[in-house]
């Protein structure tokens, strides 16, 4: 395999029959962010904490978006293809025991979700929140049952209406066995988030 990109990650709580947790931060955020998330919704599971490489504002991201805000398809492409090298460099040399569980927040689910269109062999389940599609048009490669979690705010004007029932339709189209729920909150994460996102990892996280 040729050499792939590194990532800055942290790792925490060793080894665990589960799939581990990949924390995917926001734009302007970094690897430390999610790590609380991560700790509340499932204390015993490890997790492994990326640092997206873009440097973007006061933090970083994982891909660029145009001055306007719509995506760079080009970057976005480019970093999934360095990103799945890395996960799979990682499950190769034990870094992560088993496919892990994609934990994606804003600019980290868009990424999750380009990471399963683009080698879905590389994630056991994904944890979408406030998710935005890397390919409106595109068809996702089979995704059968395939455990899938959106969560969206009803008043996030990040995002459009129907953004996260575009990326729930593609996921079902897929036969991804896809669980939805929208927040009475903006873009940021909403308290009852986090019991919803424990009770489905114990419902149907791997």
């Amino acid at each position: 395999m040729p050499e792939q990109p590194e990532f800055h990650f942290v790792a925490g709580r060793g080894e665990y029959l589960s799939s581990p947790l990949l924390l995917l931060h926001g734009s302007s955020q970094d690897e430390t962010s999610l790590i609380s998330l991560a700790n509340a919704v499932a204390p015993q599971r490890p997790y492994m904490a990326l640092r997206g490489p873009v440097i973007w504002e006061s933090g970083f991201a994982f891909f660029c978006r145009h001055p306007d805000r719509s995506l760079d398809h080009a970057d976005l492409d480019r970093r999934t293809n360095d990103i799945c090298g890395f996960i799979a460099s990682a499950l190769e040399d034990n870094r992560l025991k088993h496919p892990p569980v994609l934990l994606g927040f804003s600019n980290g689910a868009i990424m999750a979700a380009s990471i399963l269109l683009r080698a879905p062999h590389l994630a056991s389940a994904a944890i979408l929140m406030r998710p935005l599609s890397p390919a409106p048009d595109a068809h996702f490669p089979s995704l059968t049952a395939l455990p899938i979690l959106i969560t969206s705010g009803a008043d996030d004007r990040r995002r459009n209406p129907g953004d996260a029932d575009l990326m729930k339709n593609q996921f079902a189209n897929a036969g991804a066995d896809v669980s939805a729920h929208v927040l009475a909150t903006g873009h940021d994460v909403n308290q009852d988030e986090i019991g919803i996102i424990r009770d489905w990892l114990i419902r149907k996280g791997p």
